[in-house]
């Protein structure tokens, strides 16, 4: 199983790297990193969630943008399931996809909705009770400040549900939390 894992997360990697076409007007390519700390909200659920997601354009209008690229995670913490509490700690890797739809305030400053979603393959059983794998998405409102034509910084207010999507063996979760992000050409 841990082979069959490895080989998924080697060839999310590579597709999602790999060039496509477009029928929209994409700018220069830009590479967006994007950092998330989210604490879950629920009350059976303790669970605190990094990412880093790894993000380039792919097409794009004035006001409307969409990327890929893949996402790290570590979740962390714990669940009550079954009444019992069971630790639900592990790391995850997958393709993700975003759609940001931008309004200009000036030629520095911009406000932005992003939505975006992927799915998650863990190196365990995550959480506690689910599976290896999950769909992670999220939502959220950001401000996008531009130093220049190639660089900016996103500060932001993100959603996230993470759950597996079957009926049973579901301890999906949710949490919000903050995000910061780097834009740059590399």
């Amino acid at each position: 199983m841990r082979r069959l894992i490895c080989l998924a997360i080697a060839i999310n990697f590579l597709l999602s790297f790999l060039p496509g076409s477009s029928y929209c007007y994409a700018a220069a390519s830009k590479t967006e990193l994007e950092w998330d700390f989210l604490t879950s909200h629920g009350i059976d659920r303790d669970i605190d969630t990094v990412s880093l997601h790894i993000l380039k354009k792919i097409s794009g209008t004035k006001n409307r943008s969409v990327y890929r690229g893949i996402t790290i995670t570590r979740p962390y913490g714990e669940i009550t399931l079954n009444q019992k509490i069971r630790e639900s700690s592990a790391v995850g890797v997958g393709p993700t996809y975003m759609i940001r739809n931008e309004k200009y305030l000036s030629d520095k400053l911009s406000v932005a909705f992003d939505m975006s979603g992927g799915v998650m393959l863990y190196d365990k059983v995550f959480p506690a009770g689910g599976r290896y794998y999950n769909f992670m998405w999220r939502i959220g409102p950001q401000v996008i400040y531009r130093f220049n034509e190639n660089s900016s910084i996103n500060v932001g207010y993100k959603l996230m549900h993470v759950s597996n999507g079957f009926r049973t063996h579901n301890p999906g979760y949710d949490s919000r939390g903050i995000s910061v992000g780097f834009v740059t050409n590399f």
